[in-house]
């Protein structure tokens, strides 16, 4: 189904981390497609560990399966920097979550090492999940017709609303075999945010902050080196103040 007019290199990488300007990669997977006939031709494949030579987090070991030992033994980032820019020098890139996440790690990592990541100064980025959100679009009337096969009649009238709501929850729980109270399901969807705004992230032992002009510092970053929007931060957003008082305590 696709049609591709230059290579498009599909492509993941594990890391020691959810900060992509922080973290280091662990792991890359990658796939070349290139032209063909028939709209793409599976070219090259990259399959190799990368040693972060940083500590890697029991978390990270415990969502990826990777040995700390296996990685340790690997050959370290600026060994690989070549062929990949070779698979990469001429590609557009597709991953999922690639454009909050992968693409921006990679970038980091390359300019870490005195490099720019290479490619077309028009490249694309196709993200599954960012197309994921147009093609089911999250509003109440499509969930509800999702979920029910029938249309959302008088959306927008409040009462409509809030029986629509109830019956696309109900719906969701029974599809997916969801079980629990309010506070848990909550929790099930806060995952690793420490507010329900998403402003606060736990990584490892360190807590990121997922918003403003320092968006992916921790904490202790900014405190130690920004101050005055550490005490903005504390003094006037009073829902966040226990959460940073947990954090740094």
């Amino acid at each position: 189904m696709l049609h591709l007019e230059r290579p498009l290199v599909f492509f993941d990488l594990e890391a020691t981390g959810t900060d992509p300007q922080t973290a280091r990669i662990i792991q890359i997977g990658m796939q070349r497609f290139v032209p063909s006939d028939e709209g793409a031709a599976l070219g090259e494949t990259l399959d190799v560990l990368v040693d972060p030579q940083e500590e890697i987090p029991t978390a990270v070991t415990d969502l990826t399966g990777l040995s700390p030992e296996a990685v340790r033994q690997a050959p370290p980032l600026p060994d690989h920097l070549d062929r990949l820019a070779r698979l990469l020098a001429d590609a557009d890139l597709a991953g999922y979550n690639a454009l909050a996440y992968d693409v921006p790690l990679l970038q980091a990592e390359f300019e870490r090492h005195g490099r720019t990541l290479p490619g077309p100064d028009d490249r694309v980025v196709l993200d599954p999940y960012r197309l994921e959100q147009v093609l089911r679009p999250r509003t109440l009337s499509a969930l509800y017709e999702r979920y029910t096969d029938r249309t959302l009649e008088e959306a927008h009238d409040a009462l409509r609303d809030v029986e629509a709501t109830g019956m696309v929850l109900q719906r969701q729980l029974a599809e997916h075999d969801i079980d629990g109270t309010p506070a848990g399901l909550a929790q099930r969807i806060r995952g690793d945010y420490l507010d329900d705004q998403r402003r606060l992230k736990q990584d490892g032992d360190a807590v990121v902050v997922c918003f403003g002009k320092h968006d992916g510092k921790t904490l202790r970053e900014i405190q130690a080196e920004h101050a005055d929007y550490f005490e903005w931060m504390y003094e006037t957003i009073d829902d966040l103040r226990p959460h940073i008082d947990d954090a740094l305590e």
